[in-house]
C-alpha cells in the first residue's frame, strides 16, 4: 500500500519533470492535433513525421496527406487547421506581444481555416495568408480559404469561406 507521503513525492517529481520541459527558443507553436500523414521540411532540408505536440517553426513548409489533417496553434492563440492535401509555409512569425508582431503564412495548394489570436486583433495590418494568385490581409477572426486548380474546384480560383 502507498502512503499519502510517497504519492506527495511522485506528484512532486512528476511536476518538476513537467515544469522543466521547454519548447525551443524558436519554435513558434505546436500541433495540438492531427490525423494521418502530417509532414514538415525546414530550411534544412530535412523532413519530419509530424504529431501532436510537436513544434512548428518559421520556414516550415507543412504538407498533409489524403484523409490527413493538422492543427496548428502559435504563441498568439491563433489556430490554423490544414485540410488534407494540402501544402502551406510559414513564411514569417513574430509575436512579442506589440507592434512589431508579424505574420505570414503561404498556402502553396489545398485549404486552410484559420481562428485568428492575438496578433490579428491587436495588428491586423501585419497578418498575411498568401496564395499563388493573391496575397490577403486578415481583417476577421475566422475564415477559410480552398485554393482551386482544375482537379479541385470547377472553375479554379480562390473560394475564401466567411
Amino acid at each position: 500500500m502507498i502512503n499519502n507521503t510517497k504519492i506527495f513525492i511522485i506528484l512532486i517529481v512528476s511536476l518538476a519533470a513537467f515544469a522543466t520541459e521547454t519548447f525551443a527558443a524558436d519554435a513558434k507553436g505546436l500541433i495540438v492535433a492531427s490525423r494521418g500523414t502530417v509532414i514538415a521540411s525546414g530550411t534544412d532540408g530535412e523532413s519530419r513525421e509530424l504529431a501532436q505536440g510537436d513544434e512548428i517553426f518559421v520556414d516550415d513548409e507543412i504538407l498533409t496527406g489524403p484523409k490527413s489533417f493538422a492543427v496548428l496553434q502559435f504563441l498568439d492563440g491563433a489556430k490554423v487547421t490544414v485540410k488534407p492535401n494540402s501544402e502551406i509555409v510559414i513564411e514569417d512569425y513574430v509575436y512579442n506581444g506589440n507592434a512589431d508582431d508579424k505574420a505570414t503564412l503561404s498556402l502553396v495548394s489545398g485549404g486552410l481555416r484559420v481562428i485568428t489570436g492575438a496578433m490579428a486583433k491587436n495588428n491586423p495590418e501585419n497578418y498575411k495568408v498568401k496564395t499563388p494568385v493573391a496575397l490577403m490581409g486578415v481583417r476577421g477572426t475566422e475564415f477559410a480559404i480552398q485554393l482551386c486548380g482544375d482537379d479541385i474546384c470547377d472553375d479554379g480560383g480562390i473560394e475564401v469561406i466567411d
